[in-house]
């Protein structure tokens, strides 16, 4: 009989991706969750017994304690677990025993890879390959966050705030960059979070020379300094000089076309997602299915396919002719470039922007605004806090204020009167986008229920 494992924090995007996996192959399966959620319900609907709030009697009955890096050890669970002498796995030690047993792509950096993993996670779904995957969001094609195959492959996302992704094997690891996020910096806060950018390249580095090969992107300023001198590395992007790359021909607001050349062949593509950054997204994909053997000419057909990961430009909807997209960006960077998509719409862009953690906006205020006023109107809402204390004298406020002084208009509001305020005001034409790793996806989704739904059609 197959060990009881019971997740913390179980409506989590990748330990539910987990949980589904193991449930599927067999492992009976608990878990509890300390927010009521859709997904919480949904996996409760899947025949998971997950509870609503922590217990330490939870663990009675389960073999293994699963959680997650923010998951103290001081937690009443944990110590239940560790005083009945039962395992105690973090989430990234259970995803490593995974690893361990199938071929792998595994796909880690600051920006992109969700899309990235669910790129590639179509490709070999559509090579007829029978993949598991894993993967931080909703696969459109899934209709879930995992795939329980049966064949050899397992395509997966790595989260690189956990600094036990260093320690990952891989049979291709891909990065698609790196940057100063998940850094506590003098923050006493420890959480997901590496204390400098040199302990996350220090990560990065040991995760990529885990891997049997390594596909990184060359447009990402100082990555190649990250891998230099480790053995069986290629490169990808827009550079011309790196071995995969992509030559752009047209980029829409609702897709793009570039030609994919590899060292042995090149290809036409056709993306239905936005955004220079997935062109160098979907290079990275034809990369890794031709590492892994793939025939490319069909791969990058079935890239056409793909469409999307959700909460990555992720259209809701429409209301009176204005377009409703809302995407995950958190990150200075992110938002900076799903907005430089949305102003290729044409449409007016209004963003209504949720700030995502503490330590983070206190690090990155001044850059998020700045990135930020690429929109023609920000509604910013408070910070969502995910767990961590609030810092004296970080707000929305401070954003506000920035974009106001660089003559940007801008004004704080709660998610109840930002949905009011953009039901009296919305234009055809107008494309409002919600921007944030936390519930911010709930104001375009209220829009569309108190005003009725259309296309987006101006």
């Amino acid at each position: 009989m197959k060990p009881h494992l019971h997740f913390m924090g179980i409506a989590g995007v990748g330990m539910s991706g987990l949980a589904r996996w193991y449930l599927a192959d067999g492992y009976p399966v608990s878990g509890c969750d300390m927010l009521d959620s859709r997904e919480l319900q949904t996996l409760q609907r899947q025949g998971i017994e997950a509870h609503l709030g922590h217990d330490a009697s939870h663990v009675e009955g389960a073999d293994i304690l699963v959680s997650s890096t923010a998951v103290p050890t001081s937690h009443p669970e944990v110590q239940a677990a560790l005083s009945q002498g039962k395992p105690s796995l973090r989430r990234i030690e259970l995803l490593a025993r995974l690893l361990a047993t199938r071929r792998s792509v595994t796909v880690t950096g600051t920006h992109g890879k969700s899309t990235t993993t669910g790129m590639i996670a179509t490709l070999f779904l559509k090579a007829d390959l029978d993949p598991s995957v894993l993967v931080g969001g909703q696969l459109a094609s899934l209709g879930s966050n995992a795939r329980y195959g049966h064949g050899a492959w397992l395509v997966a996302e790595v989260d690189e705030s956990d600094p036990g992704f260093a320690a990952l094997p891989s049979e291709i690891a891909v990065l698609t960059n790196l940057e100063d996020d998940h850094i506590a910096g003098g923050f006493s806060e420890r959480r997901n979070y590496h204390a400098s950018l040199a302990d996350l390249e220090a990560a990065a580095r040991s995760f990529a020379g885990r891997a049997e090969r390594v596909l990184y992107c060359a447009d990402w300023p100082g990555l190649g300094d990250v891998l230099a001198g480790l053995p069986d590395t290629h490169t990808y992007g827009l550079d011309a000089g790196a071995a995969y790359h992509a030559d752009v021909h047209t980029l829409s607001g609702s897709g793009s076309h570039f030609t994919f050349h590899a060292p042995h062949a090149s290809c036409e593509v056709k993306l239905l997602v936005p955004g220079r950054h997935n062109v160098q997204n979907a290079t990275a994909a034809l990369a890794a299915a031709d590492l892994a053997g793939l025939d490319l000419e069909a791969a990058a057909e079935h890239l056409n396919t793909f469409g999307g990961v959700g909460r990555r430009w992720q259209r809701r909807g429409g209301v009176r002719g204005a377009l409703i997209i809302d995407d995950y960006a958190h990150h200075p960077t992110e938002v900076r470039v799903t907005l430089e998509a949305a102003r290729v719409t044409g449409r007016r862009v209004r963003a209504v922007l949720q700030p995502h953690r503490w330590v983070r906006t206190a690090r990155h205020w001044p850059a998020l605004a700045d990135a930020a006023g690429l929109a023609d109107e920000v509604l910013v809402l408070d910070v969502y806090g995910a767990g961590e204390a609030a810092i004296p004298g970080v707000s929305s406020a401070c954003i506000v204020e920035r974009l106001k002084a660089s003559g940007k208009k801008a004004e704080h509001y709660t998610a109840a009167s930002a949905q009011a305020y953009l039901a009296e005001t919305l234009a055809p034409g107008d494309l409002v986008i919600t921007l944030g790793a936390g519930d911010v996806w709930e104001v375009g989704e209220g829009l569309i229920s108190l005003c009725g739904g259309d296309d987006g059609s101006a």
